[in-house]
Parts: C-alpha cells; structure tokens; sequence
C-alpha cells in the first residue's frame, strides 16, 4: 500500500477485495471511477464537491492474490473526515470479471447511440413549444473527450466528424486530430481515424466528390495548411500551405464554406470568410474581415477582398469606435444570392475584460456572386457566435450559432448555455428570432470568472429530407450530436 494511502475496506465490496484511496500525489492514468457517498451518486456531484477519480492499475489483495482496482480519490479537507469515518463506499467492478450482457451498455461506449431529445422552440407570445428529437455524445478517443469542429455528408453514405482528442483545459501536445464515420446519420460511429502528427482543429471540413475530403488546420504558429484525402477521410496524403493576407498576416478561418457543385456533385466553387489582424492584437484593434474564392478545392485561391460593408462603427464613453467582423458561414440561396453570417466584434464596453465571449453574429448579402455585399444586419448582440448556414429543400436557410453566454442589454439573462438556431424564409434578409429553435443547453458558471468559456464552435449539415445534424463542443462533458427537424 502506498505510503500516503488509507486502506479502507468497504461493506459491499466483497471480502477477499479491499480498497486502496490514495491521498494526493499517486497518480494513475485517468478514468473516471463509479462511487456512491452518503448514498448519493457520484459520477457528476464529486466533481462538483472537488474529487477526481482516477484509476488504471491492480494490486494484490490478502495472501489469496484477488486483485482490485485501485481508486485514487483527492478530497478536499472538508469531506476528508467523511471518508476516514466510513461514510464514502465506493464499488469498482475489475475488468478481469465477466458481466452479464445487460450490464455491458454500462461498460462500454460502442453501444451508445441515440436518446430521445426535446429541442424547444420559442412561440412568439413569451412561451415555449417542445419537437421531438435525438441527442447523443460522441465516443471518447483514447479515454479523451472529443469536440468537434465540422461535418461532412459524403456520397458513399457516410457523414465524417473531424475533431480533436483533448478537454479544452489539456495542453496542445496531449491533442490529437481525428475523425470519425457514421452510416446511419449519426446514430453510431467508426473508431477514429488520426491524423499523423496532428494536434490543430480541423476547420472548414468539406467533402469536394470523388472520395475526397478536405480540412484546414488553424491557429498554427508555422502557418496553416489545407489538408486532403481521396479515400474518404481514411488517410491523409496531401498537404498544402493556406494563403496568407497581402500584407502577410494570417488569415484565420472558422465556420462553412460556399460550395457550389456540378451536376455530379464535385466541387467547383469554394467561398471562405475570415480574419486578419492586420490593425493590431484584439480587443481594442478591430478585426479584418474578408473573403476569398477558390475553383480548385481550396489548393490555390484568388485574391482577397476586405468588404467596406463589413466594418461597423460604436460610440462608447464619448468616443467612435471602427470594429470588424471575422470567421462566419456561407450559403447560396435558393434566388442565387450569397448570403454570409459572420462573427462579430467585440463592443468597446466589453474591453476591459479581454474575453471574446461576447462576441455577436451579423449577416451581409451579396446580389452579384460576391463583387458587393450589403450592410451589416445583426442577428445575435453578444454571447451567440460561431454562425454556420444551410439551406434546407424547401429554400429556407437555416443559421445555427453557439449560446456561449445568454446576455440581454449586456447583461446575465440566464445561466444557459449551449446551441440555437433561426430560420430565414426570404434568402437571409430576415430572420425569426421570435421563433428561435433552443437545440440543447445546460446551467454552468465558470471559474474563476463566471463568463469564461464553456462551450464552443458548432457545425450542421442538412440530410436531405428536412432534418438537420447539428454538432457543437460541450467542454464539460464532449462532443454533442443533435439530430432535429425546423
């Protein structure tokens, strides 16, 4: 037993085995551990209450050899006392014992698939209405959570997933980029596939025909670059370095693209949105936001354009302010119009606490395939961001946004936080936030500043019959899947 450790025997465990809680400073890899304490289940309030569960090695127990599973728990002081007092019973199940096959769902990610799901609906008279639909997570890689950042519906029936293995809180050599296939729209997933000596996210997924799927890493310090495959995402051979600006700053890019395709659904028109900060470092220099076009599946692009429309302009305190626009979707409604859904400046109230949380979405339209682009509409005041649109059969477009915060005039509305959508029925020159659809959301505070992020970038691609996928990253728990109809 380890020096720093209590032994503790627990009345349900049987009698040949016994349970090793260590005290801080055993480490073991992670895993999360099943406990009960006071009778109250501990997967979830332990967290809350300050334990960690970790577990992953066995040691004997008493001369006949039973092993156990060891179980580090690190309480803080103030439940110490319940634990060495016997109230904490803890029940682990060895991986070298058969279960019966109704307990395997419990042991095992495989078997996850769809749950039933309530996305609401605001009625337009301050009420609520509920419309069926389905709701899972996706599978953990490697024992790591997984958060996405695109989706890809391809034409030998698979939809990919490309995401990154790692909590948000871990460091970038723990990530890994990987993707995922599902055969029967998201209801269960491949193993994941990674991508060789790769850590970024994965922007921008698209799949261009023929088998092949195309990606973006972002925020790398030696420059982006477009990745391909031509087996469906299986392997990765290609790689070719993005585009910077003219004046060689970065162009970051998050969100969907424009695809235009021919009559055999290969690509042959991509449209980007991003951003430089070719004025200086955010919050109080305004982003750059642009556009680019590229005829060949994204290996080389023509110039860029930074829209005068795009700029906006705020007093605050007495003083004007220029501010910009960055990442965004893009879609082509069903009159030909280009309609762009772009993430928002940061207002110069917001300044001080240097956070991009409150950032908002606005929409711009082009009425001759990009040359001119009308003013900025704004759809979301700050808190709701990371747009991405599709446009349903029956001509509707549809905008979904991550809810990082729920703020009215600036200010805490609820606790909610999670993933929206509205609906434009006249090519993106309005949208129906009195019927706003609430696809998921959860209570959070953040620490050690309530407003900090704990949520992140979505994506959703339409099925062909009406309904949606929606996917974004809930960083408390992983990567959610939502499959839902407007």
């Amino acid at each position: 037993m380890p020096a720093n450790g209590l032994l503790f025997t627990v009345g349900q465990v049987p009698h040949d085995r016994e349970l090793v809680l260590c005290s801080p400073g055993v480490t073991q890899p992670e895993e999360k551990a099943r406990m009960t304490a006071g009778g109250l289940h501990a997967r979830g309030w332990g967290e809350e209450m300050g334990w960690k569960a970790r577990r992953g090695f066995y040691c004997p127990s008493h001369e006949n050899g039973a092993k156990m599973t060891i179980c580090k728990l690190v309480w803080p002081p103030v439940v110490a006392l319940a634990v060495m007092l016997g109230s904490v019973a803890c029940q682990m199940v060895s991986s070298e014992e058969p279960l019966p096959p109704f307990l395997k769902d419990f042991v095992s990610y495989d078997r996850l698939t769809w749950e039933d799901h309530w996305v609401q609906q605001l009625d337009g008279k301050g009420g609520r209405v509920c419309h069926r639909a389905k709701f899972r997570f996706l599978p953990p890689h490697e024992g790591k959570m997984v958060l996405p950042w695109g989706l890809a519906r391809m034409d030998n029936g698979e939809i990919a997933v490309a995401g990154v293995a790692g909590a948000m809180s871990d460091a970038r050599e723990d990530h890994q980029t990987v993707l995922a296939f599902s055969s029967d729209r998201g209801a269960t997933w491949s193993e994941y596939y990674p991508v060789l000596d790769l850590a970024s996210r994965p922007m921008m997924l698209v799949y261009l025909g023929n088998g092949e799927l195309s990606f973006r890493s972002s925020w790398e310090a030696s420059g982006n670059y477009q990745f391909y495959s031509k087996d469906y995402g299986r392997t990765w051979s290609e790689r070719v370095k993005s585009p910077v600006a003219p004046d060689g700053e970065a162009f970051h890019s998050e969100g969907n693209l424009l695809v235009d395709r021919d009559e055999h659904g290969v690509a042959v028109l991509l449209g980007e949105t991003g951003a430089t900060h070719s004025h200086g470092p955010p919050p109080e220099f305004p982003l750059c936001g642009g556009i680019h076009w590229s005829r060949d599946g994204g290996r080389t692009w023509g110039k860029f354009s930074f829209p005068e429309q795009w700029k906006w302009h705020t007093s605050y305190q007495g003083k004007s302010y220029e501010r910009g626009v960055c990442e965004g979707g893009l879609v082509r409604a069903a009159n030909g119009w280009i309609v762009a859904a772009l993430r928002t400046d940061l207002e110069p109230r917001f300044f001080p606490l240097k956070y991009d949380n409150m950032m908002g979405t606005a929409v711009s339209i082009s009425k001759d395939n990009g040359e001119t682009w009308s003013e900025l509409n704004f759809v979301f005041g700050p808190g709701r961001m990371h747009p991405t649109l599709l446009r349903l059969p029956n001509g509707d477009l549809v905008m979904t946004v991550i809810r990082r915060l729920d703020l009215e005039n600036g200010q805490m509305a609820s606790y909610r936080r999670g993933c929206d959508a509205v609906v434009s029925r006249d090519n993106g020159l309005t949208w129906d936030l009195n019927r706003m659809y609430i696809l998921d959301d959860f209570a959070s505070l953040s620490e050690p500043r309530w407003y900090y992020v704990r949520n992140g970038h979505q994506f959703s691609i339409g099925l062909g019959d009406g309904s949606i996928l929606t996917t974004y990253g809930n960083y408390q728990n992983a990567g959610a899947l939502i499959h839902w109809k407007p």
